[in-house]
């Protein structure tokens, strides 16, 4: 129902779509079965995502209007037009919803759900084996998401309290990486940054403390899961620095990332022991430039 209300409000839908589909909705209320769960009710225009492997609920919170992709039965496998399949139709959709740009929900509860929800259809994206024909959907969504506009969460500009992109872009990038290491480091440097934090101290004299006492509470807004993301924005940031063992130029821009989006002290001391223990695991001489980014991020 939830994702029919998102379809029906595209402020791009002709007056006749909506009549046809309200007339479609209708005649699927009066039957007791959903139509395609007993195939008796001929082409009816599918759920997309129940081609997803068999599981629960998945709501993304998207500014206020509630996206729900839910998993039924239906053929995977079976080919639409031009080689497509539901299965192909249902990740990109996946895809679609878990890039999207949207704010971070009001209270505890909300945002638990929202971390709860992505970390849900992640895990049901990777029970997918990966052929040619779906890394190439994950190629055209990771291009889409970096050059789109306001919609993506991956755009060039954000919203301060958007939703972060560390998990997702964590699960881009290892699909990304044995076929398009470029844009795998592209997406997940794209993805580190963390906004919320990112809020600069208002102007004027902030030596006394009851000054920076009444201003300080209020710079940042009430995230109840912050810690649970930074964990996020720390476990993207060393699985890259591991990917990238051997490449300086791409340890140097990891380097720079951490240094840029990381804030928290803990964190960034447990990547430069995570940088220590790449550069030293195998028996072979140490990675010298990654011993390097353990010491930067050591003395940082």
């Amino acid at each position: 129902g939830a994702l029919w209300m998102c379809i029906v409000l595209n402020p791009h839908c002709k007056l006749e779509q909506k009549a046809s589909w309200l007339k479609q909705l209708k005649k699927w209320n009066s039957v007791d079965v959903c139509p395609w769960e007993d195939g008796n009710h001929g082409n009816e225009l599918p759920n997309l995502t129940s081609a997803l492997p068999q599981g629960a609920n998945a709501n993304q919170e998207n500014i206020g209007q509630c996206k729900s992709l839910e998993y039924q039965h239906l053929p995977a496998h079976k080919f639409l037009e031009e080689g497509e399949s539901y299965l192909m139709l249902a990740v990109e959709v996946a895809l679609i919803g878990l890039g999207q740009q949207r704010i971070m929900p009001d209270g505890l509860y909300a945002q638990e759900k929202v971390c709860r929800n992505e970390e849900q259809l992640i895990s049901k994206l990777q029970e997918i084996e990966l052929d040619d024909t779906l890394v190439k959907i994950f190629r055209k969504q990771a291009v889409f998401l970096l050059e789109a506009g306001p919609y993506s969460g991956l755009g060039e500009v954000i919203h301060r309290e958007s939703v972060p992109m560390h998990t997702f872009a964590k699960y881009l990038f290892t699909c990304l990486l044995p076929h398009d290491a470029e844009l795998a480091y592209k997406t997940a440097l794209k993805a580190m940054r963390l906004l919320v934090l990112e809020s600069t101290a208002p102007s004027g004299d902030m030596s006394h403390s009851h000054h920076i006492a009444s201003v300080v509470p209020n710079r940042y807004p009430r995230w109840f899961t912050l810690s649970h993301i930074e964990s996020q924005q720390c476990e993207l940031a060393s699985t890259l620095l591991t990917a990238a063992k051997g490449d300086g130029r791409r340890l140097e821009k990891v380097l720079e990332s951490i240094q840029k989006n990381i804030h928290s002290s803990s964190h960034i001391f447990k990547l430069a022991q995570d940088a220590f223990k790449i550069a030293t695991l195998m028996d072979s001489l140490p990675d010298i430039t990654l011993l390097k980014v353990s010491l930067e991020l050591g003395l940082q």
